[in-house]
């Protein structure tokens, strides 16, 4: 089986309400007046001459990627291999690692269809029956994130992650909303998103570890190796980093003990492939790991479900609320969350389909 053509689709697609993330003690707080976040998104296509088609995704790209600019050399790399040729295909690729995930994401759904089988099945089999979610809770008003998490509760969800990194009462008082919200028995993780200097970090998750808390996510600017080890060994809170694509910044984290959980998802480490790579690492090291998120919609969100049910390491409430998060999606069988997490759709490959009407509605 060989690749024979491809195509690349664009879209822009609202979140239900504005995100906003930790920069320090300026940052922004999002209210009820504040237009939704506005993101974009392009879809990959791959063909074969049996009839196969594998889907990829950009999620929320970033501004200047422009996919539908790559056909030309994309068509060079991919046409004529065969989707079952991971490492050769990979081992030279030269686009960014949102690109290498797009296809990597196509290549497993191809051989998922040539198969009959679904992608958790490549990926080692299925080991759990759905991915726990972990409800992510951007920087708003206190009285926002009150109706935000009654309402997540109030559909299953247990989990949550609450973006901090802002002034620290403001991020006091929302810590309190939410465990007076969810409840004694809720999961509850931070995510200061770098905001923090080492002192402030060391000085301020004892503060917040007092309404409990399950890990503090990206607690220390700059996110150095030595800093995090600091920062983990100063305080008694489990301690998680995003880990990306780069191997010599995951072996630093191993090398100085500098977390107990490691943050990945296909888009940051380039696709599934890499990813089981990087797990393996992590499992080497007796380390955690969670899947992280670019806030995909469907296609991205089908291969992280894949990832996610087919992987013992990710033991921790993962952050995969783009199907709620979106006002609306391009895939025929849209993702339901039950009991507050998300489970494989029926069918080979990734087991979705992009909707053409959706796709020629929201192009740009």
């Amino acid at each position: 089986m060989k690749i024979t053509g491809l195509q690349i689709r664009s879209i822009q697609v609202q979140r239900q309400h504005r995100t906003v993330v930790g920069t320090g003690i300026h940052t922004p707080v999002a209210g009820a007046g504040d237009a939704p976040t506005l993101s974009r998104f392009a879809f990959l296509q791959l063909e074969t001459g049996e009839g196969f088609s594998g889907l990829g995704e950009w999620s929320d790209l970033e501004a200047g990627l422009e996919p539908v600019q790559l056909k030309g050399q994309l068509e060079a790399l991919l046409l004529g291999r065969s989707p079952f040729d991971l490492e050769s295909i990979f081992a030279t690729f030269p686009l960014d690692r949102s690109t290498r995930c797009a296809v990597d994401s196509a290549l497993y759904d191809l051989m998922g269809k040539a198969l009959g089988v679904p992608v958790y099945q490549l990926l080692g089999g299925r080991y759990r029956p759905q991915v726990e979610v972990s409800w992510v809770v951007y920087i708003r008003q206190p009285d926002l994130i009150a109706q935000e998490i009654q309402a997540m509760c109030s559909q299953g969800f247990t989990a949550f992650k609450l973006k901090v990194g802002s002034r620290i009462e403001h991020d006091e008082t929302c810590v309190r909303i939410i465990r007076e919200s969810a409840g004694p028995q809720a999961q509850l993780k931070l995510d200061a998103s770098g905001a923090w200097s080492l002192e402030e970090a060391i000085e301020y998750i004892p503060r917040l570890a007092q309404y409990g808390l399950q890990a503090v996510e990206s607690p220390v600017r700059g996110r150095g190796a030595e800093d995090l080890a600091r920062v983990r060994q100063a305080v008694e809170v489990p301690i998680i980093e995003h880990v990306w694509d780069r191997w010599d910044y995951v072996l630093d984290l191993v090398r100085h003990q500098s977390v107990d959980i490691i943050n990945l998802f296909p888009e940051g480490c380039g696709g599934l492939f890499r990813c089981k790579k990087v797990l393996a690492l992590a499992e080497a090291a007796g380390i955690g790991a969670l899947l992280g998120s670019t806030v995909e919609l469907g296609v991205g969100t089908a291969g992280q479900i894949h990832l996610g049910v087919s992987s013992p390491g990710i033991a921790y409430p993962s952050d995969l609320i783009g199907p709620a998060m979106y006002q609306e999606d391009v895939v025929t069988r849209p993702f339901v969350y039950q009991a507050g997490g998300l489970a494989p759709l029926e069918g080979p490959g990734l087991g979705v389909e992009l909707d053409p009407a959706q796709l020629e509605r929201l192009g740009e």
